[in-house]
């Protein structure tokens, strides 16, 4: 089924703010082509909808399978179903005890298959991942949004681009704990960090130091960096290359990072559990600290 046609249905028959939707299929939460027809007709609307994604394997929780799909499948039962009348006039035919009237008509149109959707197209749609599970949730709004210079958290910050700067990846629905906690997981291992890059270099040198501490070339990710760069990535909020770009860093620095400081976290007894967000871009990180509430801490457990 093309996603044109499953959004023209939208169009003609639902038209609401919430659309409940499948996880897979033409209208699934991995369907580019589905999100670019909504837009469009959140554009044409006016209207700010709301998608929400049954979870994989639950679409027969969706209440329309029970209060409408079901009812058209007793009702065709045992009837071939041998033209496009046939299938239009069943399910128009369809009624329950409780008051339940279909209204069907066959759609005509014809619709392009095999659309390519890319990365820039999905990055420039005015739509608005929520903060659980921001792949199944989120809400296509009518015009594009200036997510940058609206939100007050992130001018107080000094965020004014679609790149976050760092200290607002310290926020706690990112981290997963409060700003103080994060404070003293740094300076609790910090000294260790110190120590091992300094036994790190002394290798290199094959001998004692010829500079004074301090000189010679800087660390692109400074201690506090590669303990926050460390506790996102092991919150799984998005690739690694993500976590790069959020850093400034390339993808080989990051990775030093996390092989430093994972192992002391879990020699210290530190868990950092997954959070339920995901991040493609760091616009999408932008975003949601835009919509996020600094006291509310969100994780998969």
């Amino acid at each position: 089924m093309a996603q044109g046609y499953v959004v023209d249905v939208e169009e003609d028959f639902v038209l609401a703010l919430l659309i409940t939707a499948d996880a897979g299929g033409s209208n699934g939460y991995r369907t580019r082509a589905w999100k670019m027809e909504l837009a469009a007709l959140a554009t044409e609307t006016g209207l700010d909808i709301t998608v929400c994604h049954m979870p994989p394997g639950t679409s027969k929780w969706n209440k329309i399978e029970h209060r409408l799909f079901s009812h058209i499948s007793m009702n065709w039962r045992g009837r071939p179903l041998t033209s496009h009348d046939v299938i239009v006039d069943s399910i128009a035919a369809t009624t329950t005890r409780t008051g339940l009237k279909v209204h069907a008509e066959l759609d005509p149109a014809t619709y392009d298959t095999g659309i390519k959707v890319t990365d820039s197209d999905i990055d420039a749609l005015p739509m608005q991942r929520h903060l659980f599970h921001g792949d199944w949730n989120y809400t296509l709004h009518p015009q594009a949004r200036d997510t940058v210079s609206a939100p007050e958290n992130l001018r107080s910050a000094n965020c004014r681009s679609p790149q976050p700067c760092t200290r607002c990846l310290r926020n706690p629905e990112l981290t997963g704990m409060p700003e103080p906690a994060l404070n003293e997981l740094v300076n609790h291992l910090a000294p260790r960090l110190d120590e091992l890059r300094e036994q790190g270099r002394l290798q290199q040198r094959r001998g004692e130091r010829i500079r004074a501490r301090g000189a010679g070339a800087k660390d692109k990710l400074i201690t506090t960096d590669r303990v926050l760069a460390t506790v996102l990535y092991l919150r799984k909020l998005g690739t690694r290359d993500l976590l790069a770009q959020l850093f400034g860093v390339n993808g080989s620095t990051l990775t030093r990072a996390v092989h430093q400081v994972q192992p002391l976290l879990t020699e210290h007894g530190y868990t950092i559990p997954p959070s339920t967000a995901r991040f493609r871009t760091p616009a999408d990180v932008t975003t949601f600290l835009a919509n996020s509430s600094p006291t509310q801490i969100k994780s998969a457990c």
